[in-house]
């Protein structure tokens, strides 16, 4: 579920890679597994994570707790739920060899039966057809999610053959009807339909024949086994349906959620770009007019020309100053919206959010500063660890800001190498003339803390990287 999440790296970029990262997206690309268990890919709890401060558009509100994920689709409700319907599908299948093996016991004890000679051959050939009939029920389900039609007719008919070999073994009564049963409700729910009307009437006809053939038909047991034959394959048939239905709702919500994660950044995408047309477009016509003008004048009037070539100036530091000043919006991001946006993404992963403090601790000038340490730290919380609870406090400690992240779910985190997204914040953090720790804390605990000096008028970036986004 935390393979597609998208990472908020700290480190300032170009405008179109801060537009990404203010929405907490990856591009547009091929999925995550699952998404597959994907996933599992863009536009998971993740990316939201990582982005909802910039560009959102959302009313900020302070963040004081974890955010009550009810009633919404998460990725973790959405794992829970493929888990439990292949786990359901499991114990469909599994009943085959288990009703099986439960009668070829009590046949084997029964004192009665041990005269006959080859008993213990023949139950333990019924126990491997029975097996083996599972193992051709779970392969024929397998390829029924997978939605493939390659073997299922050559599946269908060896299942059969199984079948039939291992009811004329055993004969007819209660555990051969829960173990046909679960095969007939396998055939019933892939396509195509003349598979399961050829395979009941095979399944009908052989138990009659069999009782012939020895001589045992008694027309009141048949009656109760059919009866309950029939009344299990209806069951187990419900069963194995819903559950392929709900893997199949599964599927298509993390595809509809990865979908609008991707229609979100290409909207972005276009907003930025409508900007920076209306920033620019009357600007750059502007320049191009006056120099064409100067071009022509320099020979004749060189005054004017030289006037025209001034405007020009003038018209590209102009269009230069609005570029910063719009980049500038992008990039800044709003803290209570940041802890809000995380707290409820942490929440909707299972992991429980508390916060302490809010940004009223924080100077105004720091704000956008914490703001990228909370989101980094909630997208690395989701990426890299398993968390169960994360807190976040932000407190003032004399001269200073401490903003600190801890999550109880980093177990192994002790040695590993810093990434890009730690780095870049380690030197946003320096340049504002603090200290940022990321360092194990506990038995699996991670702790993340910056102390930033509380006053006004500091850098909060490099000086190299201010003037690369000059």
């Amino acid at each position: 579920m935390r393979d597609g999440a998208a990472a908020a790296g700290g480190r300032p970029g170009t405008a179109s890679d801060r537009m990404e990262e203010s929405m907490g997206a990856e591009p547009a690309g091929p999925e995550p597994p699952a998404p597959a268990e994907t996933g599992h890919g863009a536009g998971t709890a993740s990316a939201q994570a990582a982005g909802g401060g910039a560009g959102a558009g959302a009313d900020a509100a302070p963040a004081t707790g974890a955010a009550d994920p009810a009633g919404v689709l998460t990725d973790r409700g959405l794992a829970s739920a493929r888990r439990s319907a292949y786990g359901a599908l499991a114990v469909m299948v599994l009943q085959i060899p288990l009703w099986t093996v439960a009668l070829a016991w009590t046949l084997y004890l029964d004192g009665s039966m041990r005269e006959i000679p080859g008993l213990f051959a023949v139950l333990a050939a019924a126990v491997v057809l029975a097996v083996a009939l599972a193992a051709v029920a779970a392969l024929l389900l397998r390829l029924r999610v997978a939605g493939s039609v390659r073997y299922r007719a050559a599946l269908v008919w060896g299942g059969n053959a199984l079948a039939l070999t291992l009811l004329f073994l055993l004969g007819p009564n209660l555990n051969t009807a829960i173990a046909l049963g679960t095969w007939w409700a396998a055939v019933s729910v892939v396509p195509p339909r003349r598979h399961v009307l050829l395979t009941t009437p095979l399944l009908v006809a052989l138990p009659v024949v069999h009782a012939l053939l020895v001589d045992r038909f008694d027309a009141v047991q048949f009656a109760v086994i059919g009866g309950f034959a029939v009344l299990i394959c209806a069951i187990f048939r419900l069963i194995d349906l819903g559950m392929l239905q709900l893997l199949e709702i599964a599927r298509e919500a993390i595809a509809g959620r990865e979908a609008r994660a991707r229609l979100a950044v290409s909207e972005e995408r276009l907003r930025f770009a409508r900007d920076m047309h209306d920033l620019l477009g009357h600007s750059l016509s502007g320049i191009a007019v006056k120099s064409e003008l100067a071009g022509r004048l320099v020979r004749r009037a060189p005054e004017r020309a030289e006037a025209e070539m001034a405007g020009v100036q003038d018209a590209a530091r102009e269009a230069l100053r609005e570029v910063r000043a719009a980049v500038s919006g992008y990039r800044r991001i709003d803290l209570a919206e940041e802890l809000r946006s995380v707290c409820e993404v942490l929440s909707a992963s299972g992991a429980a959010c508390e916060v302490s403090g809010g940004p009223e601790e924080v100077p105004e000038d720091l704000r956008d500063l914490v703001a990228w340490l909370v989101r980094e730290a909630g997208t690395n919380v989701i990426r890299h660890s398993a968390a169960a609870r994360c807190r976040i406090v932000l407190r003032r400690d004399g001269g200073a800001v401490v903003a600190e992240v801890y999550n109880d779910g980093a177990a192994g985190a002790a040695g590993a190498a810093p990434g890009n997204g730690l780095t870049g914040l380690a030197e946003r953090v320096a340049a504002a003339g603090g200290t940022l720790s990321a360092a194990p804390s506990g038995a699996d605990g991670f702790l993340l803390r910056a102390v930033l000096p509380a006053r006004r008028g500091i850098r909060t970036e490099p000086e190299d990287r201010q003037g690369a986004n000059t």
